[in-house]
């Protein structure tokens, strides 16, 4: 491991017992570039600087997983989402198997291997399969930490001991400055979105050619995507829209309902009602006091304060409002003079509905740019629940077409240690039940019949 380590403004290296300065510089935010259009397949063109390395940012800001995160987490739905496809592709549990071909299939045959299991229990490896797959549906993408056992310290022939399992939210490919071909060749580790991290951790790549040849290395798989270089494009990135606008409806009506003026009533009064009061305020005032028009705004507050208060509330029920209209003639025709209090149409019911409609929307695009049936999401139309067989085939179909490729991206770095440790053509994967139709089962094993183990 190579270590990078910030000092006082300086910023100072230490790399295989060499010590240089260097500065951290790249891209600044936006760059003048237009906010609005982001670029896709020319990440590798804007690298970051740091020591003798040159980072490949993941997104044209290297933020995309931070862009996730903030516009995941807020979600009353997407979390879940994201959860459930991990639930789905564990389902029962890893397991080791050999793949058999009995003439017409590939079948896979479970195995007991004490050596391979007393390995895996002893780093914790369900929890870090667990780890891997939420990675992997969130960003496309896995880092894993791997680690050499400590015979090749001391000549003897080594393997490789251990499994970390990494963040994406803090791994970054790289390569060194002085490479022609500038391929990713280490993964730098650190925090890059504050940009306050005084040390930066610098591995190797994992080499399957020769895997012992670093004490510790970096296992990196993505699913690859058309077009994008080194990373791959996550698929939950085009459903982040959606995903906002679903998260902004509960809070737009929140704020209609916390802060809505809901105005019911237009009240109109005519001028000379307000002449005549000022007229009587004149002619009523103590000696030596001069009129001012604060006394008639005074007397204005005074009355429409007791006409609020006459029309708001429920024990006002029954009340009622009196004045009398004068009718006069103003440029030859009649016009009646009086106060007049019209009742406003309230749209709040029309605005609330549209908002939900919006929100209901919202859900079935993030379910579907999430990549999951509505029945597995437990989002139904109008929120009905989807009927049995409804279920039923969308789980087939998911396993049948959304599992395999998952699966193979979330367990290949314990495949990979598994293949080179052991020298067996045994894997790890997870255990799924064929799901059956309850008429199909006889009585004694229908899902009602079952207790927890």
């Amino acid at each position: 491991m190579s270590v990078i380590r910030l000092d006082n403004g300086n910023h100072l290296s230490i790399h295989e017992n060499t010590v240089n300065y260097f500065e951290i510089s790249g891209r600044g935010a936006n760059s003048g570039k237009d906010e609005n259009k982001e670029s896709f397949s020319d990440w590798g063109e804007n690298t970051l600087n740091i020591g003798n390395y040159r980072v490949i940012p993941f997104g044209e800001e290297n933020d995309i997983p931070d862009k996730i995160i903030d516009t995941l987490y807020p979600n009353h739905l997407a979390p879940r989402i994201q959860n459930r496809k991990v639930e789905l592709v564990a389902e029962q549990g890893p397991y080791l198997y050999e793949t058999e071909v009995d003439g017409e299939k590939y079948k896979r045959k479970p195995v007991v291997e004490p050596a391979i299991t007393e390995w895996l229990e002893s780093i914790d490896y369900e929890e870090k399969l667990h780890f891997i797959a939420s990675q992997y549906y969130n960003t496309n993408v896995t880092f894993t930490k791997i680690f050499r056992d400590r015979a090749g310290l001391i000549g003897s022939s080594s393997s490789l001991a251990q499994i970390e399992v990494l963040s994406t939210h803090n791994c970054r490919l790289a390569y060194k400055e002085s490479s022609k071909t500038k391929i990713p060749t280490h993964v730098i580790i650190g925090d890059f979105k504050n940009g306050k991290e005084d040390e930066y951790e610098v591995y190797p790549l994992f080499d399957r050619l020769e895997p012992t040849k670093y004490p510790v290395s970096i296992h990196y798989y993505a699913r690859r995507s058309f077009g994008v270089n080194y990373y791959s494009m996550p698929e939950i990135y085009g459903a982040l829209p959606w995903i906002k606008r679903s998260t902004a409806i509960p809070k737009v009506i929140e704020a209609l309902t916390n802060n809505s003026l809901n105005i019911k009533w237009h009240i109109t009064s005519p001028k000379e009602y307000w002449d005549q009061k000022r007229k009587l305020i004149q002619e009523n005032l103590p000696d030596g006091e001069k009129y001012t028009e604060k006394l008639l705004d005074d007397l204005k507050e005074q009355i429409l304060k007791k006409l609020s208060e006459l029309l708001s509330g429920v024990e006002n029920v029954g009340k009622f409002w009196h004045n009398e209209t004068v009718t006069t003639i103003i440029g030859g025709s009649p016009v009646e003079l009086g106060w007049k209090i019209t009742p406003i149409e309230q749209k709040v019911k029309d605005y609330v509905k549209s908002q939900l409609d919006i929100a209901t929307q919202s859900d079935f695009s993030v379910v579907a740019a999430l990549g999951l049936h509505s029945a597995l999401a437990n989002v139904g139309a109008d929120g009905k629940s989807d009927s049995g067989s409804e279920q039923l085939y969308a789980l087939k179909i998911h396993q049948l077409t959304g599992v395999p490729l998952a699966e193979y991206y979330i367990t290949k770095a314990f495949n990979d240690v598994i293949k080179f440790k052991f020298n067996k053509a045994i894997k790890i994967g997870f255990y799924h039940i064929n799901p059956e139709r309850e008429q199909d089962i006889t009585g004694s094993n229908r899902v009602i019949e079952q207790t927890p183990l």
